[in-house]
């Protein structure tokens, strides 16, 4: 069985956001080496290529040695854009759409609870994390949306990112090439997934202030209210709120999500200074589990659509896998197999798990304080 990181190994740097100041020529520094990790994961087509490479590239140099750390303060506005994005899903004509859906909307939350009350067991139980981490590294969330919690729930954000990094990659390539070669999906033949990024900036002036204003604002009373992961949360309920009402219908620019990918895996990979080996394999170990299950899970769920529902086992297995709401929305439009059925089910999944996290884990925290650590 392998151990998570005991407190004698947590690397010096990890306290760089906790009453330390770190320069800004080391900021600038960590977030130049980010920005060179993601071009790499953007070039190489790797899916959440910026945020991957970025923290891929930032962790080898800290495993190395190598000094890499930055300030807080970028990440904190950069999760706010993590929020938007969420936020932005929730337009009038997809809230129009859940009605036809009851049924599979609601096997998804189904499905939703069942992979993570595994998920949560398996990472306590054979992994041996903390409630916290346990917790977040077993729910089938977005990596962005659960990672971005983790610091307000004091969890390892190492070990939610090797669980979640794992998953991400494995659903990302397994169920787009099973489909190819079991035919599954005629569509899928000769289709590859489009990662191409629009670099403009097309916003309008009002759309940029809309979108910035929630930003700010949700930070702000995110924090005066004390919501749990009151950066993220409170942008997305106001960016929610400003889609579903017709005040704004923009979503954040791709240069944007780019650039808040690339924080946030720059500043990810900085906590692995001095991680020991066998946090990481724990993390890929725990990620591989996860997967299995989840996609099994997927497969019979998506038969039962097919059988019940009429809805393609395809099309059911690509709207149930926990593979990320914009990388699977992304293969969906690509592979044009009902973008709008599988982005709805999967940001059902996602809203599920970030509304409910904040609101679940401190009962559990409470419920497992008696258990120790294991």
């Amino acid at each position: 069985m392998v151990r998570p990181l005991s407190k004698h190994e947590t690397p010096p740097l990890k306290t760089a956001g906790h009453g330390k100041t770190v320069p800004l020529l080391h900021t600038l520094r960590t977030l130049a080496i980010g920005t060179v990790g993601g071009w790499c994961g953007y070039m190489l087509g790797l899916p959440l290529g910026w945020l991957l490479g970025a923290m891929a590239l930032t962790m080898v140099l800290a495993l190395a040695g190598v000094r890499v750390s930055a300030s807080p303060k970028p990440r904190a506005a950069m999760i706010a854009v993590v929020g938007l994005m969420v936020g932005s899903a929730f337009k009038p004509e997809v809230l129009r759409q859940a009605t036809e859906w009851p049924v599979s909307l609601a096997a998804v939350a189904v499905y939703t609870v069942i992979v993570a009350a595994f998920g949560i067991v398996v990472c306590r139980r054979l992994g041996r994390l903390d409630p916290a981490t346990a917790a977040l590294s077993g729910m089938p969330g977005g990596l962005s949306e659960l990672i971005s919690m983790a610091p307000s729930f004091k969890a390892d954000v190492r070990s939610v990112s090797m669980v979640h990094a794992t998953r991400l990659v494995l659903l990302i390539t397994i169920v787009p090439l099973s489909l190819t070669l079991s035919g599954a999906l005629a569509a899928l033949t000769g289709r590859t997934v489009d990662r191409t990024m629009h670099w403009a900036l097309t916003l309008s002036a009002l759309d940029a202030v809309v979108l910035a204003g929630c930003a700010m604002l949700g930070i702000f009373l995110g924090r005066r209210l004390r919501l749990p992961a009151a950066n993220l949360t409170g942008p997305l309920v106001l960016s929610a709120a400003a889609h579903i009402t017709g005040l704004t219908d923009a979503a954040v620019p791709d240069l944007v999500i780019a650039v808040a990918q690339v924080v946030i895996g720059a500043t990810i990979g900085q906590h692995f200074a001095g991680v020991a080996r066998r946090t990481m394999l724990t993390g890929v170990v725990l990620g591989l589990v996860l997967t299995c299950f989840s996609l099994t899970m997927a497969a019979l769920f998506a038969i039962a659509f097919d059988r019940y529902l009429d809805i393609p086992f395809a099309l059911g297995l690509l709207a149930l896998v926990p593979g990320g709401l914009p990388e699977m929305s992304l293969i969906a439009i690509s592979l044009n197999a009902d973008p709008a059925f599988v982005s709805l089910h999967h940001l059902c999944r996602v809203v599920i798990v970030v509304l409910a996290a904040p609101s679940i884990l401190p009962l559990w925290l409470r419920l497992s304080g008696g258990e120790g650590k294991g």
